[in-house]
C-alpha cells in the first residue's frame, strides 16, 4: 500500500499532522474475496488488520453509521445479527425513512457485517457485495452508544453560512474525506466533530471505490487534547462556503467516476481494447467540465452526452458540419429540451460524419 494525501487541503506530506487530524491515504487496497476453503475468515483484509482493530486498544469500539439505500434489507439483517444498532433520524422520520436512513452499528472482528464491508467479488451484482456501493463510514470511538449516537445526530442536518440548511451526507465516505481534508488543521472545527462529552472519536476510516483501486482514507484525532468550544453568541454550528465547496467537489468527481464506471460496464466490450485505462474516465471529466456551464447538470443527461463523448471523441457538439449541436448547448433554453435537442440533432447526423473526426483523432484523444 502507498500512502498520499487526502482530498481537499493537502497535508504537507504523506500523514502529516495538522493541529486537529492526522490523515493518511492508502491507496491500492485488496479486499477480500470469497476466502473460499479458507478457515478462520479473515474479517479485514490482512494489510489493514491492525489498522481498524488496534492490537492495544481496549478503550475504544469499532461503529459504522451505515446507508440504509445502499444495503438491501439493512435493518433486518442488523436485527438477525443481533448487534446494537439505532437510526439516526427518529420519530417520524424514521418510520418514514428508515429504510434509506443512516445507521449507526457497532461492529466486531467476529461479525459477518464487518466481513461484507471489506470483501469485493467482481463481477457478481448480488444484495451481498455491498462494499462496491461504499455503504458507510467506519470509526473507533468511546463505547458509550447512546452518546455516539447523539453525537452524531448533529450533523446531518446542519446551517450554511448563509442561513439555508444544509443536509450533509457525512456518512458517505468521500465527501466526508474531503471536508476533513479540509478543516484538518482548524482544531476549533475538528473538536465540534471529534470530541462530545462522552462521545470521543479518535480514528476514523473511510473506504471509497476508486476507478481501478479502493482506497483508504484513514484519520486520526486526539480528543483527548480538544477543548470542545462553545457556540459563539449561542448560534449553530454552521459551514463555510469553503467547507461546501470541498465537500461539493468531492461529489462532483464521485458522479464524474460513476458515469465513467457506467460506461465501461454497459460499453466496454465496444470500445478499443488498446485503450488508455483512463480514456473514459478523461473524457467524462472533459463533458462535465464543459456541460456544467452550459446548464446540463441533471446525472442522467450528462451520462448520455458523456456515452456520445466516448464514442465519437472530445467536443462531439463540435463536429457538426452545420454547427447546430455547440449552438444548442450555448442556447438558454431548459435543460431538458436542451438535451432532446441534442438527441433529435445527433439522431439526424450521419454516424459517419462523427465516427470519421474520431478516427483521425485516434483512440489515445
Amino acid at each position: 500500500m502507498a500512502d498520499g494525501s487526502a482530498s481537499g487541503v493537502p497535508p504537507a506530506g504523506p500523514g502529516a499532522p495538522g493541529p486537529g487530524l492526522k490523515l493518511t491515504v492508502h491507496d491500492c487496497v485488496e479486499l477480500l474475496d470469497s476466502q473460499l476453503g479458507v478457515h478462520p475468515r479473515l474479517s479485514v483484509p490482512a494489510a489493514l488488520h491492525d489498522v481498524i482493530f488496534p492490537p492495544d486498544d481496549t478503550e475504544t469500539v469499532l461503529y459504522a453509521i451505515l446507508d440504509a439505500s445502499k444495503i438491501e434489507n439493512l435493518q433486518i439483517l442488523l436485527e438477525d445479527a443481533v448487534i446494537p444498532h439505532r437510526c439516526l433520524f427518529k420519530g417520524d422520520a424514521e418510520e418514514e425513512y428508515g429504510d434509506v436512513a443512516p445507521w449507526l452499528v457497532v461492529l466486531s472482528e467476529v461479525d459477518t457485517l464487518t466481513r461484507l464491508l471489506f470483501t469485493h467479488l467482481d463481477g457478481e451484482d448480488t444484495p451481498w457485495n455491498i462494499a462496491r456501493f461504499e455503504p458507510g463510514i467506519l470509526f473507533r470511538a468511546s463505547p458509550d452508544f447512546d452518546a455516539v449516537w447523539r453525537h452524531w445526530r448533529r450533523f446531518y442536518r446542519m446551517k450554511y453560512e448563509t442561513g439555508k440548511t444544509y443536509y450533509f451526507r457525512f456518512w458517505e465516505p468521500a465527501p466526508m474525506a474531503a471536508y476533513l481534508g479540509y478543516i484538518k488543521e482548524d482544531a476549533e472545527r475538528v473538536a465540534h466533530w471529534f470530541c462530545r462529552e462522552g462521545a470521543r472519536i479518535d480514528r476514523m476510516f473511510l473506504l471509497e471505490n476508486r476507478p481501478a483501486k479502493w482506497r483508504l482514507t484513514e484519520i486520526e484525532a486526539e480528543p483527548e487534547n480538544y477543548i470542545r468550544p462553545r457556540s459563539q453568541d449561542g448560534k449553530p454550528f454552521t459551514l463555510t462556503a469553503g467547507e461546501v465547496g470541498a465537500i461539493a467537489s468531492a461529489r462532483l468527481e464521485r458522479d464524474m467516476e460513476e458515469v465513467a464506471r457506467r460506461i465501461e460496464k454497459t460499453f466496454g466490450e465496444h470500445l478499443d481494447e488498446d485503450r488508455a485505462e483512463d480514456l473514459v474516465f478523461r473524457r467524462v471529466r472533459g463533458l462535465f467540465d464543459r456541460m456544467m456551464p452550459a446548464g446540463i447538470k441533471q446525472l442522467d443527461h450528462l451520462y448520455l452526452l458523456a456515452c456520445w463523448e466516448v464514442f465519437y471523441g472530445p467536443g462531439f457538439e463540435q463536429k457538426d458540419p452545420e454547427d447546430q449541436l455547440r449552438k444548442i448547448c450555448l442556447s438558454e433554453t431548459r435543460e431538458a429540451r436542451k438535451v432532446e435537442a441534442l438527441r433529435d440533432r445527433m439522431n439526424a447526423l450521419p454516424p459517419t460524419v462523427l465516427a470519421a473526426e474520431q478516427h483521425m483523432q485516434g483512440a489515445g484523444a
